[in-house]
C-alpha cells in the first residue's frame, strides 16, 4: 500500500513539473520574439509600451509628417520626432507617426496587441518610445539626473525662474547649484547660463538644435534635466 502511494505521488510530481516547465517554456517562446520585435526596428529609442489612443483626442498631439500621412517606418518616425525636438514618439495605424513629450503617451492608459514593427500596428493603439536614452552625457557619471529635452525659452518670461549668477556653468555646475537650492529641474542655456525650477520647463514648448554640452547651447533654447 505504501509503495503504491509513493509511486502515485512520484508520477504526480513528474507530471506537475512537466506541466509547469511546459507553461514556462511556452511563455518564453511567445514573449521573447514580441519583446525583440518591439525594439529591433528602431535605432536609438527605448520602448515604453503599447498604449491606447483616440482619433479625436490624441495622446501625442503632434503629427510628424502632416495630416493623415501614413506608411512611415519606425526608424523614420524616430528620426523626424527627434529632429523636431520631441522626446517621445509613437507609431500607430497604417504607419502614422506622432510626437510629444514624456508623460503625454499615458493619457488613455496602456493596452496590448501592438504590432510595433508591422505595417498596421493596430487600431486605436500605438507603440510608444522615448529618446531620453540618447541624452547628452556631459552631466557626468555618478549623478541621478535624467535628461528631459531641448526646450524653447524667452528672456522676459523664463520657463525656469531661478537664475544662478554668472555664465559658463557646466552642466555639472548647474546640477550642483540647483540641487543645493532644492530645485528638481535645472537647465543650461546661452553662454552657459544656469536656471532652476520646480516645473513649467515646457511652457514655451519643445524645440530642437540644443548643443547641451557645448559653450553656447543655443539662443532662445535650453537643455533641461531633472534630478
Amino acid at each position: 500500500m505504501k509503495a503504491s502511494i509513493l509511486t502515485a505521488l512520484s508520477i504526480l510530481s513528474v507530471a506537475t513539473a512537466t506541466s509547469l516547465r511546459g507553461d514556462f517554456q511556452s511563455d518564453i517562446i511567445q514573449d521573447t520574439p514580441n519583446r525583440h520585435l518591439q525594439q529591433e526596428c528602431v535605432a536609438r529609442s527605448t520602448y515604453l509600451g503599447c498604449y491606447a489612443n483616440k482619433n479625436a483626442d490624441r495622446a501625442l498631439p503632434v503629427e510628424a509628417f502632416g495630416d493623415k500621412s501614413r506608411g512611415h517606418t519606425a526608424a523614420e518616425c524616430e528620426s523626424m520626432c527627434s529632429d523636431m525636438g520631441y522626446n517621445v514618439w509613437g507609431r500607430e495605424f497604417k504607419g502614422q507617426c506622432f510626437c510629444g513629450i514624456l508623460g503625454e503617451h499615458e493619457k488613455h492608459g496602456m493596452t496590448s496587441g501592438c504590432d510595433c514593427c508591422g505595417e498596421n500596428v493596430g487600431g486605436n493603439k500605438f507603440c510608444a518610445y522615448t529618446l531620453l536614452s540618447s541624452a547628452p552625457g556631459c552631466v557626468g557619471s555618478g549623478t541621478n539626473s535624467e535628461y528631459v529635452g531641448c526646450y524653447a525659452d524667452k528672456n522676459l518670461q523664463r520657463a525656469l525662474p531661478i537664475r544662478i549668477p554668472g555664465r559658463q556653468h557646466t552642466p555639472i555646475d548647474c546640477e550642483t547649484e540647483c540641487g543645493a537650492r532644492g530645485y528638481d529641474y535645472f537647465a543650461r542655456e546661452f553662454r552657459g547660463q544656469c536656471f532652476c525650477g520646480t516645473g513649467g520647463y515646457d511652457v514655451h514648448g519643445p524645440t530642437a538644435g540644443c548643443d547641451c554640452c557645448g559653450e553656447n547651447v543655443g539662443g532662445g533654447k535650453m537643455c533641461v534635466w531633472m534630478k
